[in-house]
């Protein structure tokens, strides 16, 4: 019990890192990302036309028109395979299963070294499980998005904010892909280079760029099987909480920046608004408070977390970095804010620096 009260004060009292990284997730994770709000399963025949889509079309199409199509072939087909994440010097390994079954989209992603932990989710919530600790965490991540997905807005902001650039093909995990390029369009976003399927464009790997074209993040499979049948016995137990977990509840409520009374005193060009919720649990019987607001370029993500100093139970530096995720900390009044995304330093400290509370 000692030890499941030390994982949790330390979970809750890191939960801006954990949380941030599991969202972006999206390319670390599982990410990271390539899709915005997503609704339950589609019909089969979804599968099919993502699958049967030619290789020549989707090069005629425009930069987000073919991230939708990229984004449909993640949500539409079953697949199963194993990825690499490497961000800096750090590298994991874990496994992913992705179903669309009858009531909706069924993924699980389990970590392969260091310690155990099993992401099963089912639609929009999300259940996080640690063995060593016996702790599962249940959380509601509408619209977050994971690899192999990427695009998180729709509004036409990636074609503002990127250009689309055509390579030629490379076998990656053992099939051959269509090589492209996001090039951005200034010096406030990372580029991207994608490796897709020829035929259904589902994405096999992805890189994150810096300026100079040097690989900061980079996420691929190293085994992928596409169109599995479910393992039914693998959805049911993975859906079963096991016996003597103790089960924390993150209660996600969305609401408006306004009644927080959080702006930017000057917008970031291409950073737009797309969600902010406040998530609420308890570690022990203290119940305790995060307001997530999360600002999107339409690929690139950027969180800020704000939570009360009171409940912080140990010190927060005021500087992280994992690979080329950065997080920036700082005090304002008796709230404490973090800012964090894979995006240029230059970014993320316009982005805090712009953080004001209003009344």
């Amino acid at each position: 019990m000692a030890g499941l009260q030390l994982f949790s004060a330390r979970c809750w009292g890191r939960a801006i890192w954990l949380v941030g990284l599991v969202g972006l997730s999206s390319a670390l994770w599982a990410a990271p990302a390539f899709a915005a709000q997503e609704g339950h399963a589609p019909a089969a025949t979804d599968a099919s036309a993502a699958a049967q889509s030619a290789d020549a079309p989707a090069q005629q199409q425009g930069l987000e028109q073919w991230l939708q199509t990229v984004s449909a072939a993640a949500r539409s087909l079953n697949y199963s395979g194993v990825f690499i994440t490497q961000r800096g010097d750090e590298i994991s390994t874990s496994s992913l299963v992705h179903y669309v079954l009858p009531q909706g989209h069924f993924e699980r992603i389990e970590t392969l070294d260091g310690q155990r932990r099993i992401m099963v989710s089912l639609n929009d919530q999300v259940r996080t499980s640690w063995p060593d600790y016996r702790l599962t965490l249940i959380d509601n991540q509408a619209g977050q998005a994971s690899f192999p997905r990427l695009l998180k807005t729709t509004d036409g902001e990636v074609d503002r904010n990127y250009r689309l650039e055509r390579g030629g093909l490379q076998r990656c995990a053992g099939f051959e892909c269509r090589v492209s390029t996001l090039l951005p369009r200034d010096d406030l976003r990372w580029g991207y280079r994608l490796w897709s399927l020829r035929d259904s464009q589902l994405l096999v790997k992805a890189q994150t760029l810096d300026a100079a074209g040097h690989v900061i993040n980079q996420v691929a499979f190293t085994e992928l099987k596409i169109n599995v049948a479910p393992r039914q016995s693998l959805v049911r137990d993975s859906l079963h909480q096991p016996p003597g977990y103790a089960v924390e509840q993150m209660k996600v409520v969305p609401v408006s920046l306004q009644s927080q009374g959080w702006a930017l005193s000057s917008p970031v060009p291409g950073f737009k608004t797309v969600g902010v919720f406040r998530r609420s649990m308890s570690v022990g019987s203290k119940p305790s408070e995060v307001l997530q607001w999360l600002l999107s370029d339409g690929l690139a993500s950027v969180s800020i977390f704000v939570q009360s100093a009171a409940d912080l139970s140990e010190p927060v530096a005021p500087e992280q970095r994992v690979g080329g995720t950065l997080a920036l900390s700082r005090r304002i009044g008796d709230s404490w804010l973090t800012v964090m995304g894979a995006v240029p330093e230059r970014t993320l400290r316009r982005i805090s620096d712009a953080i004001v509370r209003v009344q």
